[in-house]
């Protein structure tokens, strides 16, 4: 074609711009419908204008592409009257159905072929012009380029997992298999809605633009190959979904345990995916309503409709910067060689194939696209109206203190928070911070409400959602403004008696450290609250709570603003004798212990648990009590609450529960040491250890040697005693986190007066994180759907054979390419028709064309 006369160069290249635009306009009205198809569809069926439209302008951009490539080839063969009726006809359907920039497009091209007609003279020569074969790129380069691709996106899949999909795969896996975690993984690359989350977007066409970029040559081979890794990708889900079917048993459902520590419900429904379909939920009147149905599954289309047309649009987009860099290289390499390839009064940039590499290598950095975080700053309340404030301290026989602050009857509304109509018929309405407390309000707190251990905004209404929805809303928006946080609904659920409980989340996410300062900060400055340190206790288990509470004093409801907060103190380990009891010092309080001048009441009490025995100071002792609780009106400034007691708390027995190692990918032996020692100076008797190992759900991915309880017992323990270890290996068979089951000892002590009591110690959890990667994943993909999974070899070893045969292919065509052109070409004294007519469009012949 580089031989051709410029009329039918400039035709030739109008062609391919029409084409190619209306191409492109065409995959942008497509990934329009795709962004938009939950409306889409249902627009559609209901014969709404605007969707017939882009369907309409769609199909017209197809077929108008179609015909610019078949225009194309025309020109090139110098069927000037069949590629100018192709052009009207085009132009008249550019109008039509296709837009009207592609019918403008046309309508030149047509008026272009025309010109050439006009100037075509009857002993012009028959030359038939070969288009120019485009670059095929590297040799293998699609499987390359689709391997390369396909293993970043798995592995940024597994390492960078948002957390409340990870948190969801850690508690799961364990139970159904090491393939949910590819569930999870897959489900987050393909249904997440990358216009919303900037980090899959990224990812998606970071894959593209290297698949494409390592594929080159022609545009569609970086289609190929961005379609390859979306559908390796949906394909791994299906695996993964099958084997997970496969050995679910009857029983597998509803012996899932509890969620391990740190889990949040809050961070999985609204991270990825979760915050696409929980407002569908909340929205449908039932599970199974077929509209909630079909919203459902156009939203997930949707999603995954947009993952494709990102990478393939990325990879289509890499191929065209990888031509573009070919050709620069090429014209910049014969600008240093100094050939005549340019005329006197051109420049290399001036080359319209250049053009297109400088803008696309110019664009290329935009594909960036930064993630934007707002700060909200914090709100200092002033001092309230008159309240009352109760700080409990608890001691229970091993000695562990307690901590509980009440503050009723709080003045808010300074920064906005006012009991008002809204809060007719709620029972709770309260922002709360849980920090894996399982004893908020003094009592066994509920599961739902303990694997919320994130910031959240909880509204339980005696009603249903649909009566008191405007409600919770303006309930939800005094407490944004309070805090300074904006929130998202995460989900509403029925209750029982016909109510209704609403949880909102903090956008963005706050950690419970931030979540608690903001929360002090809207308590009185000179109240009990100030004796809290926030970064002391970020690593100890407590549960606040600011709002309308579900708290009790004597008896009575309070309905009231109120603040209440538990904290649970490390075990402290007190012997026998007189001691000096300080709040300040046992509990770490910042602050002197003082009352509030404005405050109504300020009471301090110290109880302990039923059966600590509280001896007398006399001596030798006469009484003791069975559950004392001490109180203390702050009337006047006072720096501590002090007192003296004689109290024998349990004695120094540790025991120990240490896993080694604790983390590990999956197949790792963790060696796990029970461990049992008297570290007083007392003895105990009647001693007995036991560990269960783990419970029934995570056997089915462990292998525990040697299974079963592992016991130890003596009779008598003198001071200074360490028992035989426990000891036992498990090997994961899963990824996620195994929550071993505690140990317990128990034992007897004789107190001084010659009573005996006896004491049960558990261990703190102890946790295996067992870990998983791509290769883990694939391994154990191949291994478990074996013979299937051979079919998988196939493409791997298929693809370098056909990529092979198509090289040999193309260099024999070419080859014959040139013997026919060679065979067709006259001597130079010759007076053939197969010449070059000159640019100028006179019938001089011309040399041969090669």
């Amino acid at each position: 074609m580089k031989d051709a006369p410029k009329e039918i160069r400039r035709a030739a290249t109008i062609a391919l711009v029409c084409s190619s635009f209306t191409r492109a306009l065409g995959i942008l009205v497509s990934t329009v419908i795709i962004a938009t198809l939950p409306t889409w569809v249902p627009g559609l069926l209901a014969y709404q204008p605007f969707p017939i439209a882009l369907l309409v302008l769609a199909i017209g951009c197809v077929i108008a592409a179609g015909k610019g490539s078949r225009i194309r080839e025309r020109i090139a063969s110098r069927e000037f009257e069949k590629a100018r009726g192709s052009s009207l006809s085009a132009a008249i359907l550019g109008f039509v159905v296709a837009g009207v920039i592609p019918g403008i497009l046309y309508i030149l091209l047509y008026m272009r072929i025309g010109s050439v007609m006009v100037k075509r003279r009857p002993d012009d020569p028959r030359t038939v012009y070969l288009l120019p074969h485009p670059s095929e790129g590297l040799f293998l380069g699609r499987y390359i380029g689709w391997a390369a691709a396909y293993l970043l996106v798995l592995y940024i899949g597994y390492t960078q997992l948002p957390a409340g999909l990870r948190s969801v795969s850690d508690w799961l896996s364990p139970v159904l298999g090491v393939h949910f975690n590819t569930l999870m993984v897959a489900v987050y690359l393909i249904f997440t809605n990358p216009l919303t989350y900037p980090p899959v977007f990224q990812l998606w066409v970071t894959a593209g633009l290297l698949g494409g970029i390592i594929a080159g040559g022609k545009v569609g081979r970086g289609f190929m190959v961005g379609l390859a890794v979306f559908l390796s990708t949906l394909g791994a889900m299906g695996l993964a979904a099958l084997s997970i079917f496969q050995g679910l048993t009857s029983g597998s459902l509803s012996g899932i345990p509890p969620p391990p520590a740190g889990f949040s419900l809050v961070s999985a429904a609204t991270g990825p995916v979760a915050s696409d379909l929980l407002p569908l939920f909340l929205q449908a009147a039932s599970p199974t309503d077929p509209e909630f149905i079909q919203s459902m599954a156009l939203t997930l289309t949707r999603n995954a409709g947009l993952i494709f047309a990102i990478v393939t649009i990325s990879g289509r987009a890499a191929c065209l910067s990888w031509q573009a860099g070919i050709d620069l290289v090429k014209y910049v390499f014969v600008g240093i060689r100094r050939k005549p390839t340019l005329t006197a009064n051109q420049k290399i940039s001036d080359r319209p194939t250049l053009k297109t590499a400088l803008l696309l290598l110019t664009l290329l950095p935009f594909f960036a696209i930064p993630n934007l975080t707002t700060s909200h700053p914090m709100i200092q309340a002033p001092t309230p109206g008159p309240y009352d404030q109760r700080l409990g301290i608890g001691l229970d026989m091993l000695g562990a203190p307690n901590a509980t602050l009440e503050m009723t009857n709080l003045d808010l509304s300074s920064q906005g928070l006012t009991i008002d109509s809204n809060y007719a018929g709620a029972m709770v309405a309260a922002f709360i911070v849980n920090n894996n407390d399982s004893q908020a309000f003094g009592n066994g707190q509920g599961q739902f409400l303990q694997i919320i251990s994130q910031p959240a905004l909880i509204t339980y209404y005696n009603q249903s959602a649909k009566v008191t929805a405007s409600q919770s809303r303006a309930v939800e928006a005094q407490f944004s403004q309070a805090l300074g946080v904006p929130f998202t609904t995460v989900f509403s659920l029925p209750m029982g008696q016909g109510g209704s409980a609403n949880i909102y989340a903090p956008n963005p996410e706050l950690s419970n450290n931030d979540a608690l300062i903001r929360l002090l900060s809207l308590l009185p400055s000179q109240s009990f609250s100030s004796l809290i340190n926030p970064a002391s206790i970020q690593n100890m288990k407590y549960f606040a709570a600011i709002g309308l509470v579900p708290l009790q004093i004597k008896g009575a409801t309070i309905n009231s603003l109120s603040f209440y907060m538990h904290i649970q103190y490390p075990r402290e380990y007190y012997k026998g004798g007189t001691h000096q009891l300080s709040l300040k010092s046992l509990l770490g309080f910042q602050n002197n212990i003082v009352a509030d001048p404005v405050a109504n009441v300020s009471l301090i009490g110290i109880s302990f648990q039923p059966g600590t025995i509280l001896y007398s100071p006399q001596n030798p002792p006469q009484t003791y009590f069975y559950n004392s609780t001490y109180y203390l009106n702050v009337t006047s400034p006072q720096s501590d609450f002090t007192a003296a007691f004689d109290y024998p708390f349990a004695p120094d027995i540790v025991i120990q529960k240490t896993i080694t190692p604790t983390t590990g990918p999956v197949g790792t032996v963790h060696v796990v040491v029970v461990t049992i020692q008297n570290l007083d100076n007392v003895t105990v008797s009647n001693l007995t250890g036991s560990d269960i190992e783990a419970s029934p759900p995570y056997l089915q991915t462990l292998q525990i040697s040697p299974s079963g309880t592992q016991t130890v017992q003596s009779p008598i323990v003198p001071p200074g005693t360490r028992l035989p270890p426990m000891s036992y290996t498990v090997t994961t068979e899963s990824s996620g986190i195994y929550a071993m089951s505690p140990s317990t000892v128990s034992f007897d002590w004789a107190a001084p007066n010659g009573t005996t009591i006896s004491y049960t110690i558990n261990t703190d959890p102890a946790q295996i994180d067992s870990l998983s990667g791509p290769w883990i994943q694939f391994t154990r993909t191949f291994g478990d759907f074996q013979p299937y999974s051979y079919l998988l070899l196939v493409p791997l070893l298929l693809t370098p054979i056909v990529e092979t045969y198509r090289l040999i292919r193309r260099r024999g065509q070419r080859q014959r390419e040139k013997e026919l052109l060679a065979r067709s070409s006259p001597p130079p004294s010759s007076a053939a028709t197969l010449s070059k007519p000159p640019d100028s469009g006179a019938g001089a012949a011309s040399p041969p064309s090669s």
